[in-house]
């Protein structure tokens, strides 16, 4: 389902959207604290991680491996992070 007040469910500016499968997306982060910064979404809303579906989780990690090679394409970077923030004390966005 689309949200009209979700930044992720249609993002702007267009051309963020690097990724999309039938369970996830990815797209650069468009408040990035550095080069190639990345979000991984699910399509379907969900609360967090924990709410995903196995599946979902399955598509979110191969949606990472497709992300680590577009930065690498793009950036050449020396190292990467990767954390998942849950919840809004966590940093996570609510839509």
């Amino acid at each position: 389902m689309t949200d009209p007040s979700c930044p992720f469910c249609d993002p702007q500016p267009t051309g963020r959207i690097f990724y999309e499968d039938e369970l996830a997306r990815g797209l650069w982060d468009g408040f990035p604290v550095s080069r190639g910064h990345a979000l991984l979404i699910t399509r379907r809303h969900v609360a967090g991680w924990f709410e995903a579906t196995l599946e979902e989780q399955a598509a979110l990690m191969q949606a990472l491996s497709v992300a680590r090679d577009e930065i690498v394409r793009r950036y050449a970077p020396d190292g990467f992070n990767v954390g998942i923030n849950i919840g809004h004390t966590a940093g996570q966005f609510q839509c």
